[in-house]
């Protein structure tokens, strides 16, 4: 059968802590030790069972509940929530196969999680309900306590099978630490099943069936067995002897040359360990151990919670550990190997091999407030104090007669290459050589006045750093530097020169800077520093700068950072060191000299807060395995979703939220995201250590969320965790729908289309049958014209012709004057009939009185003389539209309302009739109304239109007028004619 690695996992991770009452100080500062208890997100403090599934998570059995661990967040199970869990109290738990897990409920059922889902296995599958007392496992294979007799799953047939050697003549009992297995007795021997592996032991002597109260066995098979007395005996293949000492028993812990002991107390089989955490011994009831796969080991315990116990990557020296004060400042390395520490509020501390072997203080001679250390030429330290300068050799302290010249501290000590010894103040540079001082300010060319780190390069220039700038001698030569010339900011705090002969220089809040190449390089936080704060850089066998500021210790690569100047990367990577690591404190101090150091052994030595950060950057382990990254669940407008690859927006739903993590359990807090949505998101979304993201109102579409990680080594992960989204179009805009749309729109277009062709024939037609009859009248007029040019005045003027021609003819005839008189005067009717006849014929081509009277009196008019010429009462209102329309048009206003009333004369055999004209400010109505037989519902005429010629001329002209027309007409009761015209006074029509 091939080995379950969760199952080894768990199996190796029962190594059980040791009791070692008297640790020496250094191997407690080894292990860090972090709690989780119900307050900070676990059910319940009294923990059954722990197991890494092959997923990376950390599950943890309690008596109120599951919980899945991702070391961030607990995602709680119980019977409130999850279908399945009978009870919310869990006895143990142990692995299956893959990322099974199996739990034992306080109401003896067995649960059954499987991808995810929760099932109690029943009868069905081999085991009554409310029957099952225990429950252990070994590489996959899962065997249950139920009643007396043990069973075996089987995956083939899903079935729990009794095993071979659980025959009918043993009663088994469950082993008293959950989750290890099953015992039973057969005449003076004890027959115990231990994960997988079945022992047998004799009985200690004084023992008996009826007084053994429980039997414990350990991961290597050791075992115990307890009597109702209070007594225990260790089991072996020889009769033991009953004690009522406690026993204990060893094991590897976290380090292979280290063993921790476990006390074993009778008569309860409680395990006992103790566990120094921040310099307090603590006595945790040890319930279950698992180790994951970083090697970080998970205590369970009983009310205590869960600890997780790392080793530590920092060692602090602080008081405790002989320390002359915790806040400490200037730590110096001596060439002879020591480390020496200036502290606060008084002292200076010796230290040799990692161990405090002597402090300097007020009774020493050292004043109080240390601010900086050195070492000169000759050995001797140099002490910079508040109370001014002090010299330390072989243990003797002196004060030299170094006057700075002022109130302030030497803030950095220094020897120049030629042996002048040099202090630096808040009120300038001090020089001492052969005993005379000399001060150098800004008036002498420094940048500053307070001066806080001094540096001699390889090539003996003095770099000279404070809060106002930088500056280098070189000779005679000064150069200045600010951050209007390139600083990262004029707060220098360190100046580094690394093994290439750069310079580095470390700021309080612009990041760091290199001068490369005559000009300055910046890193800072907008480029992916951890901190914008640089009190001390150090430098590591690896090139690698090792970086203090406010907020902790942090690690960068050097030829990462030439990448980012050099444009081959754009972020920098840095790995951040903190409480996690085992730094009490993790806010690091600066600006006094040296603020950092490193030893022979390439140790890192920074002061804080609280002691000394003691770094072994060859010993920092360092998590190469990449983060799995995983989507956990999805919301959408606030609603969990049912978990799958692909989740489905309705219409009207706008807003998803995806919560995602990284499994990886030794820095989970550390660990920094960056996701994308494919069609949404251009670029990576740089996110930090948010582990949720949003979107709302996404546009109809399909998408797909992928999400990184990387963890607190710089370790990306190898695969993006996906989800893909899919957003329902409302149904307007679904294809089915647009295509519909579609479909009746071109429907529609295509019927419109057809009828304004229709129309437009329709049109062309009357304008052709208009036209024809424009034309036929115009011909019948002509020939009427002509008819009555001919019959009528060309007869008279015939008449008066003839008349004229018999006067002339008649002359030196005799005739009478009475005759004479009689011709003129018939000539002279003639004349008058003819005249009058072409005004008749003129009127009916335009009337006189528009001329003469104006359009409205024209109408007015007319009416009159329609009134005299015909039986019926023709009644009028007019208002005044003399102005509302230009004069070329007043034709086409007085031909309409000609031609209705020649209808209403014509046709309506009506008794009564009425024209009306209203005005308003942008429109003039003209009605014709009459009380006749009404209109036929076919033309008079022959001709294509609506209602005969004088109603189809009238609506030609109340078109050319941009105007409408309506006709009403009952049979019997008359017809009006309305007509609306739109004013255009300033129109000329064309």
């Amino acid at each position: 059968m091939v080995a379950n690695p969760s199952a080894n996992s768990w199996v190796g991770s029962y190594i059980l802590w040791c009791l070692v009452v008297l640790l020496p100080s250094s191997t407690q500062a080894q292990y860090r030790f972090t709690q989780w208890t119900a307050e900070s997100g676990l059910p319940q403090s009294s923990v059954r069972g722990m197991v890494q599934t092959p997923d990376g998570y950390l599950w943890v059995a309690t008596l109120n509940g599951l919980a899945r661990f991702d070391g961030v967040r607990f995602q709680v199970y119980d019977k409130s929530n999850t279908p399945g869990i009978t009870s919310s109290r869990f006895m143990a738990m142990v692995p299956g196969p893959g990322d099974e897990l199996w739990l034992v409920s306080e109401d003896h059922n067995i649960i059954r999680v499987h991808s995810g889902q929760f099932s109690p296995v029943g009868e069905s599958h081999g085991v009554l309900p409310h029957s099952v007392n225990a429950v252990t496992a070994d590489h996959g294979r899962v065997w249950v306590l139920s009643d007396t007799h043990v069973a075996e799953w089987n995956r083939s047939t899903e079935q729990f099978e009794r095993a071979d050697f659980s025959t009918n003549d043993l009663q088994f009992h469950s082993l008293r630490w959950y989750g290890t297995g099953f015992w039973a007795q057969r005449d003076r021997r004890l027959i115990c099943f231990n994960r997988g592996r079945l022992l047998n032991f004799m009985m200690p002597r004084g023992a008996d069936a009826t007084r053994i109260t429980g039997v414990v066995v350990n991961a290597q098979d050791a075992g115990w067995v307890g009597t109702s007395d209070g007594r225990l005996a260790r089991l072996s293949d020889k009769p033991g002897r009953l004690t009522r000492e406690a026993q204990s028993f060893a094991l590897h812990g976290l380090s292979k040359t280290e063993d921790w002991r476990v006390e074993i107390i009778p008569p309860r089989f409680e395990r006992r360990i103790h566990l120094p955490i921040d310099g307090v011994d603590h006595l945790l009831q040890l319930t279950a151990i698992q180790a994951d796969d970083e090697d970080n080991i998970w205590v369970g315990t009983e009310g205590q919670g869960l600890y997780r116990i790392q080793r530590q990557q920092s060692k602090v020296l602080s008081k405790a550990q002989g320390l002359a004060s915790d806040n400490t400042y200037p730590v110096l390395h001596a060439r002879s190997g020591e480390i020496w520490a200036g502290s606060w509020p008084d002292g200076v501390s010796e230290i040799r091999d990692g161990v405090v072997v002597h402090t300097f203080s007020t009774a020493q001679g050292i004043p109080g407030l240390v601010t900086s250390l050195f070492e000169d030429q000759a050995g001797v330290l140099w002490i910079g104090t508040h109370g001014g300068i002090r010299t330390l050799v072989n243990g003797r302290v002196t004060n030299p007669a170094i006057d700075l010249q002022g109130q302030s501290a030497a803030q950095v000590i220094h020897q120049a290459p030629d042996g002048a010894m040099l202090f630096g103040t808040g009120d300038g540079l001090t020089v001492t050589r052969d005993h005379v001082n000399h001060q150098l300010t800004v008036k002498d060319g420094l940048t500053t006045n307070d001066v806080r780190v001094i540096l001699t390069d390889r090539k003996g220039d003095l770099w000279i750093g404070g809060y106002g700038g930088l500056t280098r001698l070189h000779g005679t030569q000064i150069t200045r530097w600010t951050e209007k010339d390139g600083l990262p900011s004029d707060n220098i705090r360190s100046i580094l020169e690394d093994f290439l002969g750069f310079i580095w220089v470390g700021t309080y809040d612009g990041g760091i800077g290199w001068f490369r190449n005559g000009k300055w390089i910046i890193f800072n936080k907008r480029k992916g520093l951890f901190d914008n704060g640089a009190f001390q850089i150090l430098e590591d066998a690896r090139s690698r700068f090792w970086i203090s500021s406010n907020r902790g210790i942090y690690r960068v690569d050097r030829a990462q950072l030439a990448g980012v100047a050099d444009g081959k990367e754009t972020m920098i990577t840095y790995v951040a060191y903190g409480r996690a690591d085992g730094m009490v404190s993790v806010e690091c101090n600066g600006g006094l000299w040296p603020a950092g150091a490193k030893d022979e052994e390439g140790r890192l030595w920074f002061p804080t807060q609280v002691g000394i950060a003691i770094i072994d950057p060859q010993k920092v382990s360092v998590i190469s395995s990449p983060p799995r990254v995983v989507v956990e669940d999805t919301r959408i407008d606030g609603q969990l979703q049912h978990p799958a690859k692909t989740i489905t927006l309705k219409p009207a739903q706008t807003s998803v939220e995806i919560a995602y993590t990284a499994l990886s359990l030794t820095k989970p807090e550390q660990i920094t995201f960056r996701y994308k949505l494919n069609g949404v998101d251009k670029d990576w979304q740089e996110v930090g250590f948010r582990r949720i993201a949003y979107y709302t109102h996404l546009p109809p579409g399909r998408y797909t969320f992928q999400v990184l990680a990387r963890n607190s080594d710089g370790v990306s992960s190898l695969n993006t965790a996906e989800l893909k989204l899919v957003v329902v179009p409302i149904f307007y805009r679904r294809p089915w729908f647009l295509s519909t749309a579609l479909f009746l729109v071109l429907s529609l277009l295509t019927s419109a289309w057809r009828r304004r062709v229709k129309q437009l024939k329709q049109a062309q037609m009357r304008l052709q049958n208009f036209s024809g009859q424009l034309i036929a009248s115009q011909e019948s007029e002509r020939r009427r014209i002509a008819a009555e040019l001919h019959d009528s005045l060309g007869q008279r003027l015939i008449i008066i012709h003839n008349l004229a021609l018999f006067l002339l003819r008649s002359k030196g005839k005799v005739r009478t004057e009475e005759e004479k008189r009689a011709t003129m005067e018939e000539i002279s009717g003639e004349a008058s009939a003819a005249i009058e006849e072409t005004r008749s014929i003129s009127y009916a081509l335009r009337p006189f009185q528009l001329d003469r009277l104006g359009l409205t009196r024209a109408i007015r008019a007319l009416c009159t003389t329609a009134a005299k010429a015909s039986d019926i009462q023709l009644s009028n209102d007019l208002a005044n539209i003399d102005d509302a329309f230009a004069e070329d048009l007043h034709i086409h206003l007085y031909r309409i309302v000609q031609e209705g009333l020649n209808n209403v004369l014509k046709h309506s055999m009506a008794t009564t009739a009425e024209v009306k004209i209203l005005r308003s400010d942008h429109q003039v109505t003209i009605s014709i109304q009459d009380d006749g037989r009404g209109m036929p519902e076919k033309p008079r005429t022959p001709e294509p239109g609506e209602g005969g010629f004088g109603i189809s001329g009238m609506r030609e002209r109340v078109t050319l007028l941009s105007g409408s027309m309506q006709v009403e007409s009952d049979a019997g009761i008359g017809t009006l004619v309305t007509i609306l015209l739109p004013i255009a006074r300033a129109t000329h029509h064309e």
